[in-house]
């Protein structure tokens, strides 16, 4: 995959071969059926002309997500998943030597803390080295010197502290969007795990056989910053126009008016709303940055873009 610019000794250091069996396992095996929750938002349907490629998020959007995000990286309110998560990884270790959800809440703060300045708003971890730092800070040197066991106890974590299904008619949706023409994107605050739950939803072994532009997939961990920052959607833009796409051209769906329309709309992008879950509907509206601000339509059912854009 392109990385954009990416300093490359920044990414985690394993290729998708070495880890997908893992991600996989822990990340979707272990999932159980999460309908969304209805909410009192009324749909705004309108026609979008000349849209030539729609651009998704993935938590709260083409995943029911228990905790509205990509849960790992913002604990806030979670329970102590962790002795389960490392019992699934068939780790048996004293209780007094696991670390705990403080302790890795602490360490995200802190490295976003150290991180964040005028060119980094709003930066991002990436959660295997967080937990290699943390196993390495409580003396476990042997478990964090084994990357494919590090992934497995992130994505363990991950799986049980922000369980996540497929979005009802998301994958429907995507593929008419893919049989259409239409060019396919990402960008989302995000783990390394998050592809593969895009891929699950897909039926595909990859982002591109899903019908994802690679160029346009753009995740928060591979460049430490997240939304509602601007880097993403900068990054998205330079590689929509190496496409020869505007930015009008593209809608941009997400389910957090800050996060995703207000973000968008700096960028220049049309925005759909996604309020089809009451877990992650988020209206911002104690924001002042979201103030005025409003989505070209607004959804409460992912396949009714289809009519936005007149697709039968």
């Amino acid at each position: 995959m392109t990385e954009n610019g990416l300093d490359a000794s920044k990414t985690t250091p394993m290729d998708s071969a070495s880890y997908q069996t893992a991600w996989v396992r822990k990340i979707v095996s272990q999932r159980q059926p999460l309908g969304p929750i209805a909410t009192d938002v009324s749909p705004k349907l309108t026609f979008l002309e000349q849209v030539r490629c729609v651009v998704f998020d993935v938590y709260g959007t083409l995943l029911v997500s228990g905790s509205g995000d990509v849960g790992s990286a913002d604990t806030t309110g979670q329970v102590d998943h962790i002795a389960d998560a490392f019992a699934d990884c068939g780790l048996q270790l004293a209780t007094d030597s696991i670390p705990t959800l403080a302790s890795l809440r602490k360490l995200i703060e802190s490295t976003n803390h150290a991180s964040k300045s005028p060119d980094c708003p709003k930066p991002e971890v990436d959660i295997v080295d967080i937990w290699r730092r943390l196993l390495t800070d409580h003396q476990l040197n042997s478990i964090a010197d084994d990357t494919s066991i590090v992934v497995q106890i992130a994505t363990a974590f991950e799986a049980r502290s922000n369980p996540t299904w497929p979005m009802p008619g998301a994958a429907d949706l995507i593929a008419k969007l893919k049989s259409s023409g239409l060019k396919l994107g990402i960008v989302s605050n995000a783990q390394i795990f998050t592809p593969a739950l895009v891929e699950n939803l897909c039926g595909a072994s990859s982002l591109e056989q899903a019908g994802f532009d690679l160029d346009l997939s753009i995740f928060s961990n591979r460049f430490r910053q997240s939304k509602p920052g601007p880097r993403l959607f900068d990054v998205l833009v330079r590689s929509l126009a190496s496409n020869g796409i505007l930015p009008q051209q593209v809608v941009y769906v997400g389910n957090d008016i800050l996060n995703d329309v207000y973000a968008a709309s700096k960028a220049k992008l049309r925005t759909a709303w996604f309020a089809g879950d009451r877990r992650s509907c988020r209206r911002r509206s104690d924001d002042q940055r979201c103030s005025g601000v409003s989505p070209d339509i607004v959804l409460t059912t992912l396949l009714d873009l289809q009519k936005c854009l007149h697709l039968h």
